[in-house]
């Protein structure tokens, strides 16, 4: 059921209990009934009270108001309370919010609001509610939309939403992480599941840089329409991460249940059943006896937990079982109540009846589940068995496949492997053997016939009964819409109580870029199928197949999850379309507007109070030792013609607080943004003193531009900015965005279109890019503008959505590069002098798209990306490859690196020393640093623009690695068997203990910093043999050191500890000076050292 706010009418009544708006605004809060969430308040009157607002971390909050002047007041009294970022304001025009449909939890508005009550309640997430001068509004909860509260959906298993997700095209909400930590292991997440307008994960933490770090997993409760993030558990013990992707455990994903304000889960494989209170995470009670739960089901009031040790007998060789607890010593289904915590009945499993994962449901007065002896009924008021229907399933089978047990309107559905007489189909006499494995294991059938068969829930007498199939490596899907019964993986139709074909689904439609389908289930809605087989396809029951959208998918074993009106995607640790792919855990909803183009509107140029004035302002002549924008010039090179002395001292440290950028330096000025407080600080150059700080509507996510006296940025609130350099005021601001439109990014207010704080100063142009992906809310806009008078120059749409038909226009696939497809996600601008690059796509200096590719240095997900996803780097090229096998093209034949720097003669690299593609990717964490002369290397054929090119030296199918005289015939997977690539000409390369995450080059000097590389790697397995000290080591926390190295042949000039860790790519040189950006929050200058 929904909250208890959210009625079936709007309530629009006096509150009797509410305080007047104007009085204690966290008591209004708290009064109000919201316990986390989106909270907006309209009107800045009382600047020092906002911050009240945010009674704890589980609430953002965000401040509207029409009055510049009182925005700016409100601004710094948040600012001096040390919250701004999660607590921020701007302006609006006093009658449309500038937010997404169904964002916002919490509106308190004064008693003079101006803002109609639709609009109210169109911002308002379902439940949401608006607080008016004593009057409350509540939304209702929409009739279309439905909750996802258990793995399978419902305590019956029947994964179809009743609710209105489609095709994916708009922002919702996206969060932390932003990717899955490998590919070739466990899925970084477990679980998700929904009710009452908050979502919930269990998911690994543990730092995605190497697969060796011991897994961190944790649940978390988030604010289903916002992701705010309201709470966080640590899960004390879990599956071992190290497990092959796509093997299991099959009940990991049913250790959680959401109903109603209560979240039911197992908090460790050992742990028992904890109900947890859904808005705070706080412990209510436990189910004694429920150690080792593998499974939960809740339904009216009862929490049905079955203890059953389903991998009692396992083998293979993707199995890793490092501190597992002890196998329970018995095994039984449970009922408790809900509410209390108390027993109602409990059931012993037998010697011969081993419960199969995932069978477990709940449908009313009865519980079903198949066992190793067949199909059981339970009565669920007592437990007692009321009948039991043989059928054999076999005894040995991967550890991905479970049977799929439906129950529906008298109906009980079960799909299962056909037991026989064939090898690996021998039925089972005891417990099942499970063949832990990614791809195969000796005796084990990977995808042998299955069966559905019907059967009539009263008397257990079989029905009807059709041929069916397991997906790729995951089980058999089977939906229930009305009185059809959809089963895949061709999705043929029955009816429910007949078995009668209704036919297949047509499939018909454009081309994917993925040779198989996804490693996991497919989900869906009453009016639709989500598919997995390349990324989020959609296909309706009436008219067949309606898109492809391969640039976001679901992860391993999981998949993604239709409900609350959105489609939830998990990060995933996939290479495949990974130059386009979003990231992060996102929520996606349909099309906002009927034209799915940009919506531009209104006049973007706001003038400034200096505005015009800047060219008074004599400009500053560029010198080829300042670092004027993010990695000095538009190249993003990292490199600067300045001479460093060989011994370096701190001249000066200035304290800024947070989260920094980079630092830039010129004329006179050191800039840095502290990323999310929203500020922009101008220091000077040469003693540190602060100069002046501006604050922006949104994050600035790196540094600024320092031109001609000026400062240009932009910001996540989806404008450019444009400060005079002398004293921070504002000469203009341009919005990107094509409207006003807010989400919630990351924890704070963001813009569905934000700009990245390094813009791009080139040829006299300035240039900005405004969204977040080629696929999502009208695309990317491409931006050319006067930098003098912040005017609009040239504008150009980059998107592969048709706006009128919603169908996408890219290619991908075939004739276009494997694993891959046209478009891009965001990142910081790039430019060669001629060109402009997002990513590895060209334009001309008019922002047209340019076909031919060109060389250029770009990072395949992002060059902010500091957390080093395993299945990205750096790199000088036209472009990368995507997917299993093609996604290290061409780091064969190009320099790489987790982090870069280059000039005309030299580049500089720390990186892995090969990257691998294929099941090895993740194995090949070898790093070194690096310099080579920087000659023509070997570019890899030029195809499509953009495309992926096929490399003779990747794989290209998704197998382990053959042998004999398989290796022959399967050259294509085997990088052993192929001719390898002539070897890279280094001119020096160090393996010693430094992790560099930051870089400069300068002049004849590389400058790097980062932690002592401490984790002594295990020969048998993927870990560390101390994993405590190689995470505290990789953290900092066993010593930060500076190093000075000749960049000519590699010998250390200096080396000096530093108290923290520098931030990612934290380096700056000028002027014959070091600068550097600090995790704790400070810039430093380092100088001459000598005596």
């Amino acid at each position: 059921m929904p909250r208890p706010l959210a009625i079936a009418a709007v309530l629009w009544a006096v509150l009797s209990s509410c305080p007047p708006v104007q009085a204690d605004l966290a008591q209004v809060v708290r009064d109000s009934g919201v316990q986390g969430g989106l909270v907006v308040r309209i009107g800045c009157d009382d600047p020092g009270a906002i911050a009240s607002l945010r009674l704890n971390e589980r609430f953002v909050v965000h401040a509207l108001d029409v009055d510049a002047a009182k925005v700016a007041a409100a601004r710094e009294a948040v600012r001096q309370a040390g919250l701004y970022g999660p607590v921020s304001a701007d302006r609006f025009d006093g009658k449309k919010l500038p937010y997404v449909d169904n964002l916002v939890n919490l509106i308190v508005c004064e008693a003079a609001c101006s803002v109609p009550k639709d609009e109210l309640l169109r911002a308002l997430a379902p439940g949401g509610v608006a607080l008016v001068a004593g009057q409350k509004l509540v939304k209702p909860w929409p009739d279309d939309i439905d909750q996802w509260t258990h793995y399978l959906h419902d305590p019956g298993n029947n994964a179809v939403a009743r609710d209105r997700a489609a095709q994916p095209r708009s922002i919702q909400w996206v969060a932390e992480p932003r990717w899955g930590r490998s590919h070739e292991e466990l899925a970084s997440m477990s679980a998700a599941v929904t009710a009452n307008g908050r979502i919930f994960t269990i998911m690994d933490r543990a730092p995605l840089a190497s697969i060796r770090f011991l897994g961190q997993w944790e649940l978390t409760g988030r604010d289903a329409f916002s992701g705010v993030l309201l709470w966080t558990r640590k899960i004390s013990l879990w599956s071992d991460h190290l497990r092959h992707f796509r093997a299991g455990p099959l009940h990991l994903p049913r250790r959680l249940v959401a109903v109603g304000d209560r979240v039911y889960v197992t908090l460790g494989l050992a742990a028992s059943v904890s109900q947890l209170d859904a808005a705070t995470g706080k412990t209510l009670r436990e189910y004694p006896g429920t150690e080792q739960a593998e499974e939960i089901v809740v339904d009216g009031g009862v929490v049905y937990v079955a203890v059953s040790a389903s991998e009692a007998n396992r083998r293979g060789g993707g199995l890793y079982v490092r501190n597992e607890p002890p196998l329970p010593k018995d095994r039984f289904i449970a009922a408790y109540q809900a509410d209390t915590g108390k027993q109602i009945w409990t059931k012993p499993l037998g010697p011969k009846e081993h419960l199969l994962p995932q069978t477990l449901a709940a449908a009313g007065e009865a519980i079903y589940y198949q066992d190793t002896t067949g199909l059981v009924k339970l009565n669920a008021a007592d437990g007692k068995e009321q009948w039991r229907t043989p059928r054999q399933t076999p005894q040995r089978r991967m550890s991905f496949s479970a049977p799929t047990l439906v129950v529906r309107e008298g109906v009980v559905l079960l799909a299962d492997r056909n037991a026989g007489d064939k090898p690996g189909q021998a039925p089972a006499a005891g417990a099942v053997e499970w063949g832990v494995h990614g791809w195969g294991e000796n005796g084990f059938d990977r995808k042998p016939p299955c069966t559905l068969r019907a059967y009539e829930a009263k008397t257990g007498k079989e029905l009807w009964s059709a041929p069916c199939s397991e997906g790729y490596n995951s089980p058999v899907d089977v939906f229930v819409v009305g009185q059809t019964v959809w089963v895949g993986s061709d999705f043929t139709g029955y009816d429910l109580k007949t078995g009668q074909s209704k036919g297949k689904l047509n499939w018909k439609g454009a081309a994917v870029g993925m040779a198989h389908h996804r490693c996991y289930r497919d989900k869906a809605t009453e009016q639709y199928i989500l598919t997995g087989r390349s990324g989020v396809e959609v296909v309706s029951y009436e008219s067949g197949w309606i898109g492809n959208n391969s640039w976001i998918r679901g992860t391993c074993q999981y998949g993604i999850m239709p409900a609350n009106g959105l489609i939830y995607a998990p990060p995933d640790a996939c290479a495949c379309f990974g130059k386009v792919k979003q990231p992060g855990m996102f929520a996606a909803a349909g099309k906002r507007r009927a034209d799915g183009s940009m919506p531009f509107a209104g006049e973007p140029l706001e003038k400034g109070p200096v505005y015009g004035e800047s060219a008074m302002i004599k400009p500053t002549p560029g010198v080829p030792a300042d670092w004027p924008m993010y990695r000095r010039d538009a190249a993003r090179s990292g490199s600067v013609n300045t001479k460093l002395p060989d011994k370096l001292q701190p001249q000066w440290s200035a304290r800024i607080g947070g989260r920094l950028t980079q630092p830039v330096v010129a004329g006179g000025l050191t800039v840095v943004s502290a990323i999310d407080t929203h500020t922009v600080h101008a220091l000077d150059a040469v003693n540190g003193q602060p100069r002046w700080t501006f604050t922006a509507g949104g994050r600035v996510d790196s540094p600024p531009v320092l031109h001609a006296g000026m400062v240009y940025f932009g910001s996540a609130d989806g404008y450019v900015y444009a400060l005079r350099g002398m004293d921070g005021k504002l000469a203009w601001r341009f919005r990107a965005a094509p409207a006003d439109h807010r989400t919630v990014a990351y924890e704070q207010v963001e813009s569905v279109w934000p700009v990245h704080g390094a813009v791009l100063m080139q040829n006299g142009f300035l240039y900005a890019s405004a969204g977040r992906s080629t696929y999502l809310d009208g695309g990317l806009v491409l931006y050319a503008l006067d930098p003098k008078t912040g005017k609009q120059l040239h504008r150009h749409v980059v998107t592969y959505i048709d706006p009128q038909s919603d169908k996408q226009t890219a290619r991908e696939g075939k004739g276009f590069g494997a694993f891959d497809m046209e478009g891009t996600a965001t990142d910081v601008l790039s430019g060669d002098g001629e060109s402009v690059f997002i990513k590895h796509l060209r334009f001309d200096a008019h922002c047209q798209p340019v076909k031919e590719p060109k060389p250029h240095l770009f990072a395949v997900t992002g060059f902010l990306g500091e957390e080093w996803f395993v299945r990205s780097y750096w790199t000088i090229a036209e472009t990368t490859g995507a997917g299993w096998g093609h996604w290290t093209v061409p780091t064969a034949r190009t320099w790489f690196g987790r982090i870069m720097s280059f000039n005309d003669q030299r580049v500089c690299g720390y990186g892995r020393v090969r990257i691998l593609s294929g099941p090895t990717g993740h194995k090949a964490d070898a790093y070194h640093l690096y310099a080579a002369r920087r000659t023509t290397t070997a570019q890899p054929p030029a195809g499509p623009p953009g495309a992926a090119v096929k490399s003779e030296s990747s794989a290209a199918s998704d197998a382990p690695k053959a042998k004999g005289k398989k290796a022959k015939r399967a050259g294509k997977g085997d990088d052993q068997a192929k001719p390898k690539d002539p070897p890279k000409q280094y001119e020096w390369t160090d393996t010693n203990s430094l992790i560099a995450r930051a870089m400069v080059l300068a002049g004849d000097k590389l400058v790097v910093a980062g932690p002592k590389d401490l984790g002594q790697k295990t020969e048998d397995i993927l870990a560390f043999e101390n994993e405590e000290e190689a995470l505290a080591a990789f953290e900092g926390r066993r010593g930060v050191l500076l190093r000075v190295i000749s960049a000519a042949d590699g010998k250390q000039v200096f080396e000096t500890p530093l108290p923290v860790l520098p931030v990612f790519d934290g380096l700056s040189a000028a002027n014959g000076k070091l600068y550097m950006s600090l995790q704790d929050g400070s810039v430093q200058c380092w100088a001459d050292g000598r005596d």
